[in-house]
Order: structure tokens, then C-alpha cells, then sequence
């Protein structure tokens, strides 16, 4: 049904008190007689007049379309979610079971307790810096060596490790272990960035995992250095991405991300305490991830848990 002008409804109204019949006006509007005849309903109680039909259709036009069902209780969960567990609109619109392109409308329109400022890195990438580490370069295995269990993520147990750095030369670090299938987390802190200091963390994940941890890839960082005595006291398979290649790391490098999410660069994690890593790490751990056909790292990984003890 093709809408009105209010120049139309003039032109009814002229005609009507000329006494001209509806077909005569349908015929000089181009319209069917219905139309005209739905739209002298627009006045029930006296004379036609197009002004007020004009209102009238203005009033009810602007009812259509579905209505925001936006409460504040919705408005609230989102906002945690997003600022607080740093969840995607993706992932918080699959819990609530509504299309994410409604989650990203609200915040295009300002409904939302958010702002440009809470987005990741303020919605903007940064450049990667250089590596300035240093780099181990000792005959090793590279990721070509690595199982097709391993490759293709089909078994838990094989994990990517990396290091992130707080900034300072001097600062603490944190080594930060990634299960390839579940992207289950472990985060631990490092005093130093000394290859002994890695030893001795990456030993203790392997004594509590057991069993659960088969092997260990990571990048030429000069903390790897005794991977070949990790290899031999731990009985885990030790492989090294290739030299400026992340993306051989990629579960990683997405990871470390969303620690950053938490930690921003520029922060010492001196200032962080042990019981703020371990709720970042639970808030990982039980974020659900699209790939993993939204459940959680924790669900996968112990789904496949060996019982070691």
C-alpha cells in the first residue's frame, strides 16, 4: 500500500468539497479506490481534513519496526561482559541467543554503558614492535617435526608457550602456556627472563600437568635455551617456530592478546598480584569460543584429562 504526500492529502480534501466521488479521486491520484477510502478513515469524527490525516499517519508510521528491547538488566550484563571479562559482542550475543549485529547497532546508537575508549586498543592496531630479546639458535626441532595431532589440534596436550613482557628491561615477564585444541591457559609469573628462570616454571607445569602436557612449541627467545633439558627431565617433545614467524604461533599471539586486554602494555606486572592472574586466567579459561563450538577452554581440556594421580 503505497503512502501518502501531505500535497495528496490536500488535493483529497479539495476534491472532497467539490463533492467529487473516491473513484474520481483514486482515478486523479493513481491509487486504488481502497486507498482512498482507508485513508478518509485517518478523520472518523467529522470532516476530512489533511492536516490531521497528516498527523495521524506520522503518529502510527513512527510505531512500526521492532521495538529496542533493550533493558537495563540486558544493558548491564553486556557491559561486564564486554568491559569486565572482555568477551566479543559475537560471543555475548551467542549467550543470549540474539543476532550480534543488534549488540553492535545498540552501540552505534549510544544505548549501551560503553564508549569508543572501552574497545580493544580504542578500536585501533598497533604496530609490533622489534624483537629485542635476543634469540636462541642452537640445532632444534622445528614445527615440521611436530605431529599431526599436534598440527591439526586434535588431541589436547600440545602446547604453544610464550613470553610477554612488561616493558622494562629488568621487569618480570610472564610465561604464558596455550593447550593448541582447547586454548586452555596457564599463566605464571617469571621473577626474570633468564632461560634457568623459564626452566624452572615450564618444569613445574609439566610435574602438575603430567601426562596432559606432550609437547611444547615456542619461538627462538633466548629463555628457551634449555629446552633440551626440558626435553630430557620432563619426557616432553620440545619444537621452535621459525625465526619471524608468528603466525606459526598463532593461538599464542591471540591469546596474549587478550591478556592485554587486561594487563595493557605499560604496566608493570609487579603491580599485578597472584590472586589478579588467576582471576584473568579463570576469565579465559571460561570465556566460550566460536571455535571451539562455544564452549569453554576448561570444558575441552578436561573433557580429555588424564588422572595422573
Amino acid at each position: 500500500m503505497s503512502i501518502l504526500t501531505y500535497k495528496e492529502r490536500v488535493v483529497i480534501a479539495t476534491l472532497l468539497k467539490e463533492g467529487k466521488s473516491k473513484s474520481y479521486i483514486a482515478e486523479t491520484l493513481d491509487v486504488y479506490p481502497s486507498r482512498i477510502t482507508y485513508e478518509l478513515k485517518r478523520c472518523p469524527d467529522g470532516e476530512y481534513d489533511a492536516d490531521i490525516a497528516e498527523a495521524n499517519a506520522s503518529k502510527n508510521l513512527s510505531k512500526r519496526g521492532r521495538k529496542v528491547a533493550l533493558t537495563d538488566r540486558l544493558n548491564n550484563f553486556i557491559s561486564i561482559r564486554f568491559k569486565n571479562y572482555h568477551w566479543s559482542f559475537e560471543t555475548i550475543a551467542h549467550i543470549l541467543n540474539i543476532a550480534f549485529k543488534t549488540i553492535y547497532n545498540w552501540f552505534e546508537q549510544g544505548l549501551l554503558n560503553l564508549s569508543i575508549s572501552d574497545l580493544p586498543e580504542k578500536g585501533i592496531r598497533k604496530k609490533r614492535k622489534a624483537e629485542t630479546r635476543g634469540t636462541y639458535t642452537r640445532s632444534s626441532k622445528t614445527i615440521e617435526h611436530r605431529p599431526t595431532e599436534a598440527n591439526k589440534r586434535q588431541t589436547i596436550g600440545h602446547f604453544e608457550i610464550d613470553t610477554v613482557l612488561s616493558g622494562k628491561a629488568k621487569a618480570q615477564a610472564l610465561a604464558v602456556f596455550v593447550d593448541r585444541k582447547s586454548r586452555f591457559t596457564i599463566i605464571r609469573r617469571l621473577k626474570g627472563r633468564d632461560s634457568n628462570e623459564m626452566y624452572r616454571e615450564l618444569t613445574e607445569v609439566c610435574k602438575s600437568l603430567g601426562s596432559n602436557i606432550k609437547s611444547v612449541t615456542s619461538d627462538h627467545g633466548k629463555e628457551f635455551a634449555h629446552f633440551k633439558q626440558i626435553e630430557e627431565d620432563n619426557k616432553v617433545d620440545f619444537y621452535f617456530a621459525h625465526a619471524y614467524s608468528p603466525h606459526e604461533r598463532g593461538t599464542n599471539e591471540r591469546i596474549n592478546r587478550d591478556i592485554r586486554g587486561f594487563i595493557p602494555k605499560g604496566i608493570k606486572f609487579e603491580t599485578i598480584t597472584d590472586e589478579e592472574l588467576l582471576d584473568i586466567t579463570w576469565k579465559l579459561n571460561t570465556r566460550p569460543r566460536k571455535c571451539l563450538n562455544w564452549k569453554t577452554p576448561f570444558q575441552v581440556f578436561y573433557s580429555e584429562y588424564e588422572n595422573n594421580f
